[in-house]
Order: structure tokens, then sequence, then C-alpha cells
């Protein structure tokens, strides 16, 4: 006998779940559709060298850390893909005559061997927005304008916080970080909302790096005050730098409080370059990030030797997290069946399936007893399963031409022709 049981840190996901993950990707694929972008699909295997590329996941990130290797009968080293962003630039860069600006969605699984905590899973779904070929903030700013369209349509007020790696380097430069290591302190500021202040100040530490330089950029970081606020007091201190430029650009598309300034956001991925956001619910901030992404302007043209310029920008929405958020903030709206009306053959079969198909085509979800249960049981069992109504197709019924149409919210029961349960079920 073998001992049942998934994997560690997968799961499987019942149908009253998946049916609500269907329902939000649904949503999101009108969402993306409605701003010009086209689905791609790219496979979960990937070549180990693409993943692990120092200018893709970045040598110091978790994602590296956490990538499951593999290995081919061949012995070819590979790996499942940790997000959808490196095998977009894969597929960019093995298709070069593509036209720009390519704007693609991807709602697929990736895989990351984490440590295992309330809301993250081993396997997860991403859904992802990418805009390639375009440098404008306008192409930032649709990619945060789309993460708020997508949050509404599952019932969620958003707020996205932003930030420019550009900006984030240079303050720590002009605080006396070396450049060199400039990305490595970073790394250490990004794990600020997981280690708290003094876990920064170890990690940093432990790297090598000075305490106090970077307790000093953590206060600096840390300032309050609107967004333009915020960008007056860097821009006297940074007064000619590209990332804040960016920043006061990008913001100048939102008037919200949708679209918050976040110095000390960093992002824990290598291949960000400019823009970096992260997505968080309103009502529940403590929750995390239920969506991040940013601007990688260098990553395709890593992969091409340089040889060519793709700039990139993108963002990613966890669905397993928005399902849990949604959960958390009682918004997930679980139903058992999608069927509208589950029909009863009582010695009438073939031509009890005849009128399903009749009524199905019409466009009406239709279900059919299969067990042979008379209709006291087929009415528990389509009530357990939230069917609103029950058809019962008899001999009597074939006789007059009609069928006995129960609602069983009311009760209420009448025997009406095909044609007319067709119009009262559409």
């Amino acid at each position: 006998m073998v001992e049942l049981d998934t994997a560690r840190g997968v799961r499987d996901i019942n149908p009253s779940e998946e049916m609500l993950r269907e329902e939000i990707t649904d949503n999101f694929k009108n969402i993306f559709a409605s701003y010009g972008f086209v689905p791609l699909n790219t496979p979960i295997i990937e070549k180990y060298e693409i993943l692990s590329a120092k200018f893709a996941a970045g040598e110091e990130s978790d994602a590296m850390a956490e990538t499951y290797k593999l290995e081919d009968n061949g012995k070819r080293k590979l790996g499942l893909r940790f997000d959808l962003t490196v095998p977009l630039s894969r597929y960019i860069g093995m298709n070069r005559t593509t036209k720009m600006p390519f704007k693609r969605y991807q709602i697929g699984k990736v895989y990351r061997d984490a440590p295992i905590k309330e809301g993250r899973y081993r396997e997860f779904t991403q859904c992802d927005v990418d805009i390639i070929g375009s440098k404008d903030m306008l192409a930032d700013a649709t990619c945060i304008n789309v993460a708020i369209d997508a949050y509404k349509t599952v019932g969620v007020d958003v707020e996205i916080q932003v930030n420019n790696r550009n900006f984030f380097i240079a303050l720590m430069i002009k605080e006396g970080v070396a450049e060199l290591d400039a990305s490595s302190v970073m790394m250490s500021i990004d794990k600020l909302d997981k280690l708290g202040v003094d876990g920064v100040l170890a990690d940093a530490k432990q790297k090598g790096f000075s305490e106090d330089i970077v307790q000093k950029i953590l206060n600096l970081l840390n300032i309050q005050g609107s967004n333009e606020e915020k960008l007056n007091f860097f821009k006297a201190m940074l007064p000619d730098n590209e990332g804040l430029a960016e920043l006061e650009e990008l913001l100048s598309y939102f008037k919200t409080s949708n679209v918050v300034f976040t110095p000390t956001l960093a992002r824990g991925l290598g291949y960000y370059t400019g823009t970096v956001f992260e997505v968080y619910a309103k009502e529940n901030k403590k929750i995390g990030a239920i969506g991040a992404g940013g601007r990688y302007d260098n990553l395709i043209g890593s992969y091409l030797g340089g040889s060519r310029d793709f700039p990139a920008v993108g963002i990613s929405f966890g669905l397993d997290r928005i399902v849990d958020v949604l959960k958390k903030l009682n918004k997930a709206k679980l139903s058992k069946s999608r069927t509208k009306v589950f029909i009863v053959p009582l010695g009438t079969k073939k031509e009890s399936m005849e009128i399903a198909k009749k009524i199905r085509d019409a466009g009406v979800t239709v279900d059919i007893d299969l067990m042979n249960r008379g209709p006291s049981k087929n009415f528990q069992y389509a009530d357990s399963q939230g069917i609103p109504f029950v058809a019962v197709i008899g001999e009597d019924e074939l006789r007059d031409g009609v069928i006995s149409l129960k609602e069983l919210a009311t009760r209420n029961e009448e025997k009406i022709t095909v044609e007319e349960a067709i119009k009262k079920l559409t």
C-alpha cells in the first residue's frame, strides 16, 4: 500500500477553488487583451544556463538559490522556470525579428524550492504582462494601470508601491557605498520587510559592509510625506539623477492614492534596471505583496552578448496569493458547480440526452443524472452542488411535449416546453 500524499510545497486544488481561479484568470485575460496584449506560452523546463545566467536572477537572489535543477537522459543540465520573465527574454532573443513593441501576457505555473509558510508554495501560478521594445515611462504606467484594473475585477482596491533602481544605487554610492557593492547592499535592504532594521544591518555586516552607512541609508529611505515631497527631498540630494526623473514622469500619470513612491523598495531579482513596483491590497497590506514587477532593460540584450538593445518592463500577479487574499478579505466566491440545470431522466435517457443537447446548444450549462437515482435523491444532489434548476423528464412529460422544471431556491415547479425553459434559463 502506498502512502498517498502530495510532494512538499505543492497541493491539489479542489473544483470550487479552481473555478474561482479560472474566473479570475478569465477576467485578467479580458483586461490584458483590452490593453492590446497578446498571449504567449513558454516551456516549464529551461536549459539551466538560461536560468542561471548572472544577468538573469542574479547571484544573490533567492530565486537562483531556489531553482529546481534537473538532468535529462543525455546528461544535459535543465531547470524548472522560477518566473515567466526569463523565458520571455529567451523567446525574444530567439525571435529577434519580432515587431516592437511586443506586448505579451502569460499565465502559467512556476517553481521555487523555497521555505514553506502561509501563502507561499513551491508550485504557484503567475499572471504576467510585459512590454518589450519601449523605454518610455508610458509603458511602465501602462503596466501599473493594468494592475489597478485587473484587481478591480476581483473586488480588491490596491496600492502600488514604486521605486527606481537607478535612484536607489545612486543614493547608496553618494552615501559611501562602493559602486561594485551597491547591488549587494541593495539586496540586503530589500529584506527590510522580512528581517527588520536589525536583520538588514546584520545581513550587511555579514557581507562586510559598514553598518553605519547602511543605517544612514535606511534613515534617508524612511522619509515620510507625499510623492511630491519625497521626490523633492531626493532631487535636492541627487539633482541630475535619471532614476528620479523617470520616477517623476511615471508618477505624473497618476493623481490617485493607488500609486505611492516607496524609497525602500528594491525587489530581489538581479535583472531589474529601473522602475520597480509591488502591489498590495489596501484593506490588508500585512498579507504581503500580491503582485510585483519592474523594468529590465538589459536582460534580453545580455543573452545576445549586448549586441542589441531590448528595453522591457512588466508586472506579475500571483494567482495563489490573490485567492488567499480574497479568502482573508471574505471576498472569495466559491461554488461547487457551474451547472444551471440538472436533468433527471425517468425512463427517458435517449430523449433526455437530446433535450440536454438542445438546451446546451442555447448556451445553458446542463448536467444529467448518470446514477439512475430517483427524483428525491437527485433534488438533494443538485441542491448540494448549488445547481439552481432541476428538470424532470418522464414519459408523461414527453407525451405532453413539456419538461417539469423546478427552481430549488423557491421550490416553484412548472411544466413548460423546452423552448420556454431555454428562455427562462438564459
